[in-house]
């Protein structure tokens, strides 16, 4: 399992830093499309709340809850916690580093917030996983 789980970091690793080292914000070619989105779907009764900045924020959480995953794997449940703090270090590795290098990207303690509750999601449901199967494989084993 930590086979897998080290290659499918390094894959899922290399996609997050694409995106997050493009040198421009990776939503501005269809910021535009998604306003108009979310205009039609606010007349469609999606309430008012969901904004760009909220979609914004959901991305950034969704965006690291693999990673939490895939970590928290890595580690193993009782070191769940090293999980968190990697996410956190590296998401604020990334806000430093647009800010020093990339004048048109944006560096928020907002998205370090996001990233890191994304990151401890995943390493929540990677232990609640890891627990709930360890727990039916004893329960499936004969006595």
């Amino acid at each position: 399992m930590r086979q897998v789980s080290t290659v499918l970091i390094i894959v899922y690793g290399i996609a997050v830093l694409v995106v997050v080292a493009w040198p421009t914000p990776v939503d501005s070619g269809s910021g535009g499309l998604l306003f108009r989105a979310l205009r039609v779907l606010h007349q469609h009764g999606l309430p008012e709340f969901v904004s760009y900045n909220v979609v914004e924020f959901a991305a950034n959480i969704a965006m690291f809850v693999p990673l939490g995953v895939l970590i928290a794997l890595l580690f193993g449940p009782r070191w769940w916690w090293v999980t968190i703090v990697a996410c956190l270090a590296l998401s604020i590795s990334i806000e430093v580093y647009q800010y020093q290098f990339l004048p048109y990207r944006y560096a928020t303690v907002r998205d370090v917030l996001a990233n890191s509750a994304g990151g401890a999601i995943g390493a929540i449901a990677a232990v609640i996983a890891i627990a709930w199967l360890r727990r039916s494989w004893v329960e499936e084993e004969p006595r």
